[in-house]
This record gives structure tokens, C-alpha cells and sequence, in this order.
């Protein structure tokens, strides 16, 4: 019977440009997603109250999206590649924050955003390693 290691203990950096591209992905479907809701608010009567509720749906399929899509093409570890996506996700998202809007969040709201970002694309990496 052949031994299969349970995880690699080599650090493998062929994955960081997989998971670059899952973070980027993610990227592209949330700006997709809010230029046609920034049309959609504009030229209806939908009310702006739905913003954040838009904005944190917007932002959990993007993660699961790109935590998928690594997740895939990696083909192990799909919890820890799917959390590296969101955590990365997250962290861009608020410096981008920082720079175009000139704050940042506190630093607790910092910290659970970050978290619910790992987590989201770590539950997204387990889905997907699983489909």
C-alpha cells in the first residue's frame, strides 16, 4: 500500500500565483458586479438603503467565486488556498478603501472583516475541493 502524505511539508510557491488569480477574479466580479449596481440605482427607484447589503453579498460571492476557482486548480488544501483568497480579497478591498475614500475602518471592524474573509473563502475551498 502506497504511504500518502496527509500534507506537504514543503513549502509549495507554485500556488501563490494561483491564488493571485483567484484574489483577482474575485476583484474583477465585484467591480462588475457594483458598476451594474451603481447603473441599476442610477436610472431606477431602487433605494440606496440597499447598499450594504449589496456591497456584503457582492463581496462573499466574489470570495467564493475566486476561493473556488484556486481551490480547483490547486487540488488539496483547499481550505487553507480558499482562506489565502479571501483574506487577500479583503485585505485590497480595504487598502483600496484606504487610498479612494481616505479612511479606514476601526481596528476591530479591520480584524473581523479580515476573519469573515478567511473564513468565507476557506468554507468556499473545502466546496470546492469537494465538487
Amino acid at each position: 500500500m502506497k504511504n500518502i502524505p496527509a500534507f506537504k511539508v514543503q513549502p509549495d510557491f507554485k500556488t501563490l500565483p494561483l491564488i493571485g488569480a483567484g484574489v483577482l477574479l474575485a476583484l474583477v466580479f465585484s467591480l462588475l458586479v457594483f458598476a451594474l449596481a451603481s447603473l441599476i440605482l442610477s436610472y431606477t427607484a431602487v433605494p440606496e438603503r440597499i447598499l450594504p447589503y449589496l456591497s456584503f453579498f457582492t463581496s462573499f460571492f466574489s470570495i467564493f467565486a475566486g476561493a473556488l476557482y484556486v481551490s480547483r486548480r490547486i487540488g488539496y488544501q483547499g481550505w487553507l488556498n480558499g482562506g489565502l483568497t479571501g483574506f487577500f480579497y479583503v485585505l485590497i478591498v480595504l487598502v483600496l478603501g484606504l487610498f479612494l475614500a481616505g479612511e479606514l475602518p476601526l481596528f476591530s471592524s479591520f480584524i473581523i472583516k479580515v476573519f469573515l474573509g478567511f473564513i468565507f473563502g476557506a468554507v468556499s475551498g473545502i466546496i470546492g475541493m469537494n465538487l
